[in-house]
């Protein structure tokens, strides 16, 4: 069985060391390249290919609810906008969502 680490080093290379939603390739200048799990292991997604997509720490940390809103300055939205940024927010996460598991099906013949 090829281990997460192989996993991983091998989805950057295939994604050729660039974000898949906004693009950004190595150095980001968010940070770095993260590798997202589309369907999340806790949810049963494997560590397979497939499954595994590489993203900006921006992108990624949109794409998970409970690091989106930090990472985007919600807590620094005045009050009044802060209902409309967490709509918008969850736009992007459900477009996101979206977008990576058309990676799924793209890549459903890898590993």
């Amino acid at each position: 069985m090829t281990s997460l680490r192989t996993q991983k080093r091998c989805t950057r290379i295939r994604d050729n060391q660039q974000c898949q939603i906004c693009g950004e390739i190595l150095p980001v200048p968010f940070g770095r390249l993260e590798v997202h799990h589309i369907i999340y292991r806790c949810n049963n997604g494997s560590d397979k290919l497939k499954n595994l997509v590489t993203l900006c720490d921006l992108c990624h940390a949109v794409t998970h609810v409970h690091m989106g809103p930090a990472w985007v300055g919600l807590s620094e939205v005045p009050i009044e906008k802060l209902e409309y940024s967490k709509q918008i927010l969850k736009q992007a996460q459900e477009e996101f969502e979206s977008y990576l598991r058309l990676c799924v099906r793209f890549y459903s013949g890898a590993m």
